[in-house]
């Protein structure tokens, strides 16, 4: 074989070679589930209206938004620091009440629901007093945990659970206000559950609102005030 004919039968290879290996990757995307998207209403703790959620789930993990105003009878929400958690309860199918319910004390204890509580983003309110945090956490993973802040139930391993089933497992936000925002603590204000918690039971803080009068807005004052349910899909 002559050597301009050797350098066309590879070049004839090359793209054939080409070809399958794009078929291949065409038929591997087609063959890759869909993610699932859905949309939720947020909520004050009391029942309000605050807002609204979104999640996104693949294979890989789930992403999402929550997006609220902080607009209260209590006080300006400008320049308040907040944080958002995510809540996870890896099987629902094990809650007390079931899917969609998922978040009685006894969901918490049990280690067969297998939860977590991880980060999921901070920010600084504006002068609009909305907020808007997304966030992505991919499975397999357990980054940001605050499982033994709380005393929730570990894997086999010793490891908070994080999360396995982004397909399947109940998600929940929490929006939590650590107070108008303090130079002397950040970053952690925005990145940690107790960052500026010095009022009330620290590092908890305040008990959620039973009404808007319940609100604490002061400097170190903290409170989880906001939240919204994911269920798992149908």
């Amino acid at each position: 074989m002559t050597a301009i004919k050797l350098k066309g039968f590879v070049n004839a290879i090359s793209i054939l070679l080409g070809a399958v290996g794009l078929g291949l990757l065409l038929v591997g995307s087609a063959s890759a589930a869909p993610p699932d998207k859905d949309a939720n209403e947020a909520y004050w703790w009391w029942g309000d209206s605050a807002g609204t959620s979104r999640i996104v789930r693949t294979d890989n993990g789930v992403g999402g938004n929550i997006k609220v105003h902080l607009g209260n009878d209590s006080g300006s929400a400008k320049g308040l620091a907040i944080t958002l958690w995510i809540v996870i309860f890896n099987n629902p199918d094990i809650c007390v009440y079931g899917p969609g319910f998922c978040g009685d004390d006894a969901d918490f204890a049990n280690p067969d629901v297998m939860p977590d509580v991880v980060y999921g983003g901070g920010n600084v309110v504006g002068a609009s007093e909305k907020a808007r945090i997304g966030f992505h956490y991919k499975a397999g993973n357990n980054a940001g945990s605050i499982a033994d802040l709380f005393g929730l139930p570990l894997d086999a391993d010793g490891n908070s659970f994080g999360l396995i089933y982004p397909r399947s497992a109940e998600v929940h936000y929490v929006i939590r206000l650590h107070g108008p925002k303090n130079p002397a603590a950040m970053p952690e204000q925005i990145q940690s559950y107790g960052g500026g918690c010095t009022t009330g039971f620290p590092p908890f803080g305040w008990p959620s609102p039973e009404n808007s009068g319940d609100l604490y807005l002061g400097l170190g004052d903290c409170q989880d005030v906001i939240f919204a349910i994911n269920p798992p899909p149908e």
